[in-house]
């Protein structure tokens, strides 16, 4: 094998066999953190080599469950190595709002970087516990099983040129996924076509996306089996890297949708009194239905933000009458993230009218993200829920916008659609 040594890596990835394993559409998953434990059920049943028993196993100890699961396919040939090392081209097709459109993205090994060096940066705050889980994951497994979802900066021609030639050969692996992506996979092992890929982003600053628990994971995972090599800890070894996803900041198919929030629990104080202390900052009208709501929240475009609180029968759209009051609860953030309806959300609704403090949201445990506003209206309709809280997503130059200024968006900002799939490739590490 080659020496490590280049920013972008080829690798030999790690796939199902289907000759083995089945079916292709029945192996992969979505993103572990899409998935309940009903939804992890449909996914054992619907096949024994399904990658959730790698990603999310249900054993007493999942971590050593997802090791054993991963020995017992390697040794049985479920699961086989790539021929040659490659970086492979990304295709996801989808249906959105009556268009069709596409996103493409390049899987390789990118070396991992501390966030101070400003060579990836993130762009959403992280829970702790989601980040142990996942690093016990990778102690036990030593392999990523899903990949980063990485950003970099559009113009580099003779990349564009590459993957729209790459794209024009027959896929190497495709499927198309419960929710209709279709996705298709085409290896580029031509060490011409890898330098090419090297080449054009060496040097170019990587945005996380989506993916920043394992990233983060990632670089503690580094940081122990650098302490363990000791005596070999300036040689660059696999663990080095982290699989990623790459997609151009310009790519017409990065769309993202609005994440919002679930509350379990509110004080009964607060939804009490919820009218009359927004109306202290926030211009507030009220709608009968989901559709009228809906309506205004998308036509009230950046600040609009949608509430419906369990027991009340309205449903309000607040907007903010002056910024002041936000500089003023975020003294310290820079106009990037005061600018972003989740920091209004966060600060002045969450924070200050019904006392759920920062730590509290990080701790987790009673709030739930969703794309789906009408559905979390009603889960508060049927007492599920406390309370509802809807926005606009956020634009892609948001994102970059507060990356670029070196803060972080509150937890679980951004939901770029569609997800990457779980289980078309793997990347060990050793």
């Amino acid at each position: 094998m080659n020496p490590l040594g280049q920013r972008i890596e080829p690798f030999a990835a790690m796939v199902f066999n289907r000759a083995r394993s089945g079916q292709f559409k029945d192996v992969i998953a979505p993103p572990y953190d899409l998935i309940d434990s009903k939804r992890r059920d449909e996914l054992y049943a619907r096949s024994p080599h399904n990658v959730v028993r790698l990603e999310l196993n249900r054993e007493n100890d999942p971590y050593a469950a997802a090791a054993a699961t991963m020995r017992e396919w390697s040794d049985g040939g479920i699961l086989e190595r790539m021929d040659r090392p490659g970086i492979y081209s990304y295709t996801q097709k989808f249906d959105l709002n009556g268009r069709r459109l596409s996103r493409h993205g390049l899987i390789a090994r990118v070396h991992l970087e501390e966030f101070a060096s400003g060579l990836i940066l993130p762009h959403e705050r992280t829970f702790p516990k989601a980040k142990e889980d996942r690093l016990r994951l990778l102690i036990a497994t030593r392999t990523n099983i899903s990949p980063i979802f990485g950003l970099f900066p559009a113009g580099k021609t003779a990349l564009t040129n590459l993957l729209s030639e790459v794209r024009s050969r027959p896929p190497t692996l495709e499927v198309v996924d419960d929710l209709g992506v279709a996705n298709e996979v085409r290896a580029i092992d031509a060490s011409s076509e890898i330098t090419i890929v090297q080449n054009a982003l060496a040097d170019v600053r990587i945005l996380i996306a989506d993916g920043h628990h394992r990233y983060e994971t990632a670089l503690e995972y580094r940081r122990r089996r650098r302490s363990e090599a000791q005596a070999n800890a300036s040689a660059v070894e696999p663990y080095d890297y982290v699989m990623m996803t790459l997609v151009a900041f310009d790519d017409p198919g990065l769309v993202i949708l609005p994440t919002h929030r679930l509350v379990r629990e509110l004080p009964a104080d607060a939804v009490a009194t919820f009218e009359t202390r927004a109306r202290e900052i926030f211009d507030v009208h009220s709608y009968d239905d989901w559709a009228a709501m809906s309506s205004a929240l998308a036509a009230g475009g950046q600040g609009a933000l949608g509430v419906a609180l369990q027991g009340d029968h309205a449903l309000r759209i607040l907007r903010l009458r002056d910024r002041n009051v936000l500089t003023n609860a975020l003294p310290n953030a820079p106009d990037s993230v005061r600018a972003l309806d989740v920091s209004i959300l966060h600060a002045l609704v969450l924070d200050r009218i019904f006392g759920l403090k920062p730590e509290a949201i990080r701790a987790g445990g009673n709030i739930e993200y969703t794309i789906d506003g009408k559905g979390a209206l009603a889960s508060v309709a049927a007492g599920k829920a406390a309370g509802a809280f809807l926005m606009n997503p956020p634009t892609v130059h948001d994102v970059e916008r507060v990356s670029g200024s070196g803060a972080t968006m509150p937890e679980k900002s951004t939901y770029f659609y569609p997800k990457l799939l779980t289980g078309l490739l793997m990347n060990p590490l050793d």
